[in-house]
């Protein structure tokens, strides 16, 4: 009886929510937005995306005599040499003594460009330079300035430096998630039509042809839960560097026999038993402490492949709380003419006594690492391998194993409703066969892992589009590792409000689809995402959302 109680504590628990892309644009995007992810957005996600920020780490020796300190080179020149991994590239918008019209035209320049390009104001010679893009590829910079004097920057021209632009402060520096929460919750069978139309929709379950609509919803072999749930607090940015400290996370699956509904709404056939083993539920609430850290990086192999390069890597150290794990070893219900028979054995695994306050903590740690690779100034591919390694040990786990028949007849079934607590508690001891707890040592659950491509290609100015394939690794916690693919688009009407949506196909739930936006006020921004899984509005099997605010400076 006790197990049957709990596993009905943990269904309900599986239906409070949860998601697996707790970024917002994440979810905005249905798990699409993953290569520009700079500052907060990089953390859980991909920490070479931290490497925006600094000036890069060069794996090359340098020639000198070959260029000229930073400065400026002459217009357009040839004579520099194209080929050595010291040359960086950029357009010069602007060179004035007024260094207000700089920043003017600098203003008007992202308005049209965007804010991810890198640019400096150096003064030389008396006047305020505006420097933008850092190119290694002469045809690359060449493009980029004919796109901006189409843009209206008629007297625009190519500098050659030896190092790139200094640090440009539309990165931010110090980034801090004040607050954040996302909530996920899926099935593979029932959708809010169903719930509407057939579990309240006042049906005759009499009409042989009604139960089997009504029936029909749910698979022939398990009706899967997949559920997750983080809260984010404190979580910041300092230039390279990410730390989030307080992320509590919860992670469930269940597994339900289909039997489960033929019971409840057809009975019991005399004679056929209904088999209910397939029952198994898990849970796992952890509160991870991550750092990582990213870094531009240049090697000269990459230099006539890709503009910029980017590694990083994050380690995080596991704090389990809570690991549950609910399954029936045996459970069949069987009827006769005067009678009902119910036999089963039911385990019970957790980090806890059930009898006692006893409890002991997990402890472990994943690692993700990532690259980011800016291919020129309209594409960019990333690549992350997400909480690898990922395993969860407990110092002590304890097993409470049920093992019961249960035979009433029809007197009995009439006479139960008039039991006191007293003749309760007996008759349940009189149907146990076995209820015992112990101590079964230490042990390990497998963490969700995941492998990540991702891509990002700007077809305008102001309109962007994600892509990414994604593949969970084998684990305790989530049902079914599927790849899935998604795509999104990032449409930017003005700097301050930028919105997103997106759709993805295969993973957890077959299809997903979601929207969202950011709203950037100064040093303020609100970022917020929703979504379905497994259909569209009144046809999904499933939500997501997820939202936080934050500080950026």
């Amino acid at each position: 009886m006790r197990s049957i109680y709990l596993s009905a504590m943990i269904t309900g628990f599986l239906f409070a929510g949860g998601v697996t892309d707790t970024n917002p644009i994440q979810t905005a995007t249905a798990g699409a937005y993953l290569t520009r992810t700079i500052d907060n957005d990089a953390l859980g996600v991909n920490p070479a995306s931290l490497g925006y920020y600094g000036k890069p780490i060069i794996f090359a020796a340098a020639e000198d005599g070959k260029l000229d300190t930073l400065g400026l080179m002459e217009k357009d020149t040839v004579s520099a040499s194209a080929d050595s991994t010291q040359n960086y590239y950029s357009v010069q918008l602007i060179a004035s003594p007024s260094k207000k019209r700089v920043k003017e035209t600098k203003k008007t320049f992202y308005s049209q460009f965007g804010k991810n390009i890198p640019w400096a104001i150096t003064k030389i010679d008396s006047l305020y330079k505006l420097w933008v893009g850092d190119f290694h590829n002469r045809d690359t910079v060449d493009v980029f300035l004919g796109t901006v004097i189409e843009s209206g920057f008629e007297d625009a021209w190519i500098v050659t430096k030896n190092r790139p632009l200094e640090e440009p402060d539309q990165i931010p520096y110090f980034t801090l998630t004040l607050a954040g929460a996302g909530l996920y919750a899926g099935n593979n069978a029932i959708y809010p039509n169903w719930i509407n139309n057939q579990l309240f929709g006042g049906l005759d379950l009499r009409d042989p042809g009604k139960k089997d609509d009504f029936l029909s919803v749910f698979p022939a072999d398990k009706w899967n839960i997949n559920m997750a749930a983080e809260i984010n607090f404190m979580s910041f940015t300092l230039g390279n560097f990410g730390l989030s400290i307080f992320q509590p996370e919860v992670l469930g699956s269940g597994n339900l026999p289909p039997a489960i509904m033929d019971v409840l709404f057809e009975g019991v056939k005399f004679e056929q038993p209904k088999d209910l083993s397939a029952l198994h539920l898990s849970l796992l609430a952890a509160s991870p402490i991550s750092v990582d850290y990213g870094r531009q990086l240049e090697f000269p192999q990459l230099e006539n492949i890709v503009d910029r390069f980017y590694a990083g890597a994050g380690l995080n150290l596991l704090v389990g709380l809570t690991d549950i794990h609910v399954g029936a070893d045996r459970l069949d219900i069987t009827t006769t003419p005067d009678s009902i028979l119910i036999e089963g054995k039911t385990t019970i695994l957790t980090n806890f006594d059930l009898d006692s306050p006893a409890s002991a903590l997990g402890t472990g740690f994943t690692l993700d690492l990532g690259v980011v690779a800016d291919i020129n100034p309209h594409l960019s591919v990333s690549l992350s391998l997400k909480d690898l390694f990922g395993t969860t040990t407990w110092s002590e786990r304890y097993i409470t194993e049920n093992e019961f028949s249960i035979r009433l007849s029809a007197e009995d079934i009439d006479d139960i409703q008039d039991y006191n607590d007293e003749q309760m508690d007996s008759l349940e001891q009189s149907f146990t066969k076995l209820d015992t707890s112990y101590a079964a040592g230490s042990g390990k659950t497998a963490y969700p892992s995941q492998f990540i491509l991702g891509s990002s290609y700007r077809i305008l100015q102001d309109l962007i589009i994600h892509a990414s394939f994604r593949h969970f690794m084998n684990n305790d916690y989530l049902v079914g590792i599927a790849p899935q693919l998604s795509i999104g688009v990032e449409y930017e009407p003005t700097p301050v409000f930028p919105i997103y949506c997106g759709i993805g196909i295969g993973g957890l739930d077959g299809f997903k689809w979601g929207t969202g936006f950011r709203l950037n006020l100064g040093a303020f921004q609100w970022n917020t995402g929703f979504g379905q899984n497994g259909g569209i509005f009144n046809t999904s099997k499933g939500i997501c959302f997820s939202t936080d605010f934050r500080l950026i400076f």
